[in-house]
């Protein structure tokens, strides 16, 4: 299993790379937009070997499935796994985005949205949008801000939703406010379903359908921006996908449906836009093109962004349900009907961790291969796809 694997990812990376460069063809003159990428700029200075700074593989990089950890204090002279320096923790945000900014040349991306990824109260090395704020200020004409996964989306999964106060409620709706007048294109990355992929990862969730879920749509309505969702797709209360369970403690043995409350979410108010992230990485088997395509002709407030991970394989070792590509990087014809069917709501959200070469833990690649798809598209859909739908989404222009 292992070596067929290993035979279909090398496939798949000679493949991506031998397609031809996405274009700029956007019509407005905006250019291509990546709507969810994050910025890896924290790492363990004076620390080297196999699980961090020199000594990384693009070969480390293809297996890792860890991810971002972000900054946390340790003690300079601690002890690390087998008696090595832990060295200590360091934050460069801004040399991450000059990493991000090298790439987006390389795809002819314009803009990036950059954020926070969901957080949980408690969580070790939580941040928030403030600490981006450097490699914002570097490049006010290529990256975004998104915000929240670090301030709102843990006071949601912290609460129970029968136990929501008016006080809390009215605290939401001011660090809500607050994210705006800092200049945040949108509310994420927010969380109803994020699986545990390993020890190190986190199981977070809360019903699509939340009273703050509901009460966030009604700002993201008012100052028309979206909220950027990362959710598994459930449409019924499901058994905990194989390998899942192994591959991390923390998931619960049965995962609640997501799809009814999400739809109640995209009804509550249809001024606020949905932006449903990872379209194309699937984790339980169930975000099929038949259930994307019924949600897109029932709800005109929902948005889908794209993504293809450098990871073919599930948990338990079987091929990746609901692949947008196949394993020559073409995309499924299901799949391109779909694009071609709602091109004015379907936008590009790479989701990778970009850090520091040499100094950051590698994670599982995802930009580039979410952006060779683009390539394979008509050029009046590209051109939406890549970019226009974002523009006006995100309001970018």
């Amino acid at each position: 299993m292992l070596k067929r694997a290993s035979i279909a990812a090398t496939v798949f990376v000679i493949s991506t790379l031998s397609m031809t460069v996405c274009a700029d063809t956007s019509g407005d003159g905006s250019g291509y937009v990546d709507t969810h990428m994050h910025l890896d700029g924290v790492y363990n200075q004076g620390r080297t070997g196999p699980r961090g700074g020199p000594g990384w593989s693009r070969n480390d990089r293809r297996r890792s499935i860890r991810p971002h950890i972000p900054m946390g204090n340790t003690p300079e002279g601690r002890k690390g796994p087998g008696g090595r320096p832990a060295g200590v923790m360091t934050q460069d945000y801004e040399a991450a985005a000059d990493n991000l900014v090298a790439q987006m040349e390389t795809y002819n991306v314009t803009t990036a949205l950059i954020m926070p990824p969901p957080q949980y109260t408690g969580q070790p090395g939580a941040y928030t949008y403030q600490a981006l704020a450097p490699a914002l200020s570097k490049y006010p004409d290529r990256l975004a801000l998104v915000a929240g996964g670090g301030i709102l989306n843990p006071m949601i999964e912290e609460t129970s939703a029968s136990n929501v106060s008016e006080e809390l409620k009215t605290r939401f709706e001011t660090e809500a406010e607050k994210l705006i007048a800092a200049g945040a294109k949108g509310f994420g990355e927010m969380t109803a379903l994020h699986l545990c992929l390993s020890q190190r990862h986190h199981f977070i969730a809360a019903p699509p359908d939340h009273p703050l879920f509901l009460l966030l749509a009604d700002p993201a309505a008012k100052h028309s921006v979206p909220i950027d969702m990362h959710m598994e797709a459930a449409p019924t209360d499901i058994p905990l996908p194989a390998g899942l369970g192994a591959a991390c403690s923390k998931n619960p043995s049965t995962i609640n449906a997501t799809i009814p409350p999400f739809e109640r979410l995209l009804e509550h108010n249809r001024n606020a836009r949905i932006v449903w992230q990872h379209i194309g990485w699937d984790n339980t088997g169930y975000m099929t093109v038949d259930l994307v395509r019924r949600l897109l002709s029932a709800h005109s407030n929902l948005y889908l962004a794209l993504r293809v991970e450098d990871r073919p394989l599930t948990m338990a070792g079987e091929s990746m349900p609901n692949r947008i590509v196949d394993q020559t990087g073409a995309i499924k014809s299901e799949w391109l009907g779909l694009i071609n069917d709602y091109p004015d709501r379907i936008m590009i959200g790479g989701d990778e961790f970009v850090g520091i070469p040499g100094l950051t833990a590698p994670k599982v690649q995802s930009f580039g291969e979410t952006w060779s798809m683009v390539g394979q598209l008509p050029s009046s859909v590209a051109a939406k796809v890549g970019g226009e739908n974002a523009a006006k989404v995100y309001n970018l222009n």
